[in-house]
């Protein structure tokens, strides 16, 4: 017996074939987008997050400004005569190097004093097991 396929059965094997292959290509793309989507809305809760968080951050110091301010001005006073003092030292210091110069000048032949020579570490070691 010999059986003939009607044109319609192969018509419609591929209309379903191709249906299937657009399904398959459907929930492919559908899971692709879903997974993007979670991903990018993940990132946006944590953008979200640090943006708060800065936020906060911000505010406080914005709270804690003016006090600052306020200590830092008060220190004022005492930086501007530290620093007064700073100069003075280094003006008399200054000073004391140009008199020293001028003395040095003063007196040509004489030759800057000399260290006393302090014992050495061996001598009085040898002194120590003497005496032992």
């Amino acid at each position: 017996m010999s059986r003939r396929t009607s044109p319609l059965i192969i018509v419609f094997t591929c209309i379903m074939l191709a249906f299937c292959a657009f399904l398959f290509w459907y929930v492919l793309t559908m899971n692709s987008l879903s997974f993007r989507l979670t991903d990018t809305r993940l990132s946006l809760e944590t953008s979200q997050g640090r943006e708060r968080k800065q936020q906060a951050e911000y505010n406080q110091v914005s709270l804690e400004l003016p006090e600052t301010r306020q200590a830092l001005e008060a220190l004022l006073p005492e930086t501007e005569a530290a620093q007064a003092q700073v100069d003075a030292l280094k003006a008399e210091r200054k000073a004391l190097r140009e008199k020293k110069k001028a003395l040095e000048e003063a007196l040509p032949g004489s030759q800057p004093a000399s260290v006393p020579e302090q014992p050495s570490e061996s001598s009085d070691s040898q002194e120590g097991a003497a005496h032992e």
